[in-house]
């Protein structure tokens, strides 16, 4: 279940699906949604993929590859930074939310688990933009009703709520690339058929909801750098998984990768893609050592690169709280200082070389793990740290007046402070 340049781009897929009769509906885009899936327009766009055929000319609907054979595909995680005024504190946004905001909320959690602070909308559809969408009403809700007890400061409270909501429907796109690599394989339609009759009467497939809270649980479990140093929020949110309605409220028995079949993971993917085969009209039936995971594109690392992952803010609560959202697809021009330029040449040439190699990955996607690209906040909120090697960093500032990079600092960790 590698990802890789093998995959093909969404764009690509539907266009595929489209031959393949009731693969894709017109007129009814709603599956793991509490809302209408359209774009307001205060929005941020963390990954818009595969959009035209002009983005797939450009080399646009996902990280491109490297022309060796090194793993140097996405991280994770994307590394979205929350600014949080000095004095703003969650008592603040309990106020900007308001009680008939946040019960509303509540309730609609009673009935739909997680998705009650996001939602996914699928590409089996053409009527709204398919993808990630995530309220920052419902960030902030997060942080109300799942991280209250969280030994962590606000802002740092905003990223593990939008890292744990994104994880969650982003499970929901896998399954929406599983069901489509059946129907590609078999030319049967099954997504839709599957969808129509496991969420009845519930209106969502138990299991999947299951499986989406274990991978969103698996990220705190075993954290990469954006996930670590969470202040206790894995517990936390175990116990606020416990408290969802049913199907989302098992997620914690699938967290564990191996073990027992019916409490693991892999076991619970493999029949959940298993489900969704059986709702194809193909007379082709799979033999049982047809090994199902092999249809998700992959379920350690969800390529978040390849779904449209947008943070909306119609209520425009983010001004309400001075709260500031910065994400940076790519980093396409930098200006060396003259501090910069004295550190680089005392250099040896394998690591000014790999420099060079950087700012021209830094210019293809900030997202790619070579870069280890993260924000730097010891120095200020707009520096940006950069991996060279395993010793080496260099330090980048973002002039948000002049749109401008400024190359600032380069040297080993001691030196850049990283210890």
């Amino acid at each position: 279940m590698p990802a890789g340049p093998h995959l093909r781009s969404i764009y690509e897929i539907r266009m595929s699906l489209e031959e393949i009769r009731d693969a894709i509906r017109f007129d009814d885009p709603l599956t793991e949604t509490t809302g209408a899936g359209s774009d307001p327009a205060i929005e941020v766009v963390i990954s818009q993929p595969g959009s035209t055929p002009e983005r797939l000319a450009l080399g646009l609907d996902a990280v491109e590859q490297p022309s060796d054979e090194s793993d140097d595909g996405p991280t994770g995680e994307p590394a979205v930074a929350f600014e949080v005024p000095p004095r703003t504190t969650d008592a603040d946004v309990r106020s900007a939310l308001g009680r008939d905001r946040l019960h509303e909320i509540d309730r609609v959690f009673q009935l739909r688990g997680s998705d009650a602070y996001g939602w996914y909308t699928t590409f089996h559809q053409k009527r709204v933009q398919y993808g990630v969408h995530i309220p920052f009403e419902g960030i902030l809700a997060f942080v109300v009703h799942a991280l209250a007890e969280v030994n962590v400061p606000l802002d740092r409270k905003l990223d593990l709520a939008f890292h744990a909501i994104l994880r969650h429907e982003l499970f929901h796109f896998n399954v929406d690339c599983m069901a489509a690599n059946w129907e590609l394989a078999t030319g049967a339609a099954l997504y839709w058929k599957g969808k129509d009759r496991y969420r009845q009467p519930l209106g969502y497939v138990q299991l999947e909801e299951a499986l989406a809270n274990a991978y969103m649980l698996r990220g705190f479990k075993n954290p990469n750098r954006l996930l670590s140093n969470s202040g206790g929020a894995y517990e936390a949110l175990k116990r606020f998984c416990a408290r969802q309605p049913a199907g989302y409220k098992d997620g914690a028995r699938y967290v564990r990768t191996r073990g027992d079949y019916y409490e693991s993971y892999f076991g619970q993917c493999f029949e959940l893609s298993d489900m969704y085969q059986h709702e194809s009209s193909s007379t082709w039936t799979s033999p049982e050592t047809l090994d199902a995971l092999i249809f998700y594109p992959d379920l350690i690392r969800i390529d978040w690169t390849r779904c449209p992952v947008i943070i909306v803010d119609e209520h425009n609560l983010r001004d309400a709280l001075g709260i500031t959202i910065t994400y940076f697809e790519m980093v396409k021009s930098i200006e060396e200082t003259a501090d910069f330029v004295k550190s680089y040449r005392k250099l040896d040439r394998r690591l000014q070389k790999l420099w060079t190699i950087r700012k021209q990955d830094l210019a293809r996607s900030t997202a790619l793990k070579s870069l280890d690209f993260k924000q730097w906040k010891t120095e200020g909120s707009d520096v940006y740290s950069v991996r060279l090697d395993g010793n080496y960093r260099a330090h980048l500032r973002y002039d948000r007046g002049r749109t401008t990079w400024y190359a600032e600092g380069i040297g080993n960790h001691k030196a850049m402070g990283h210890g």
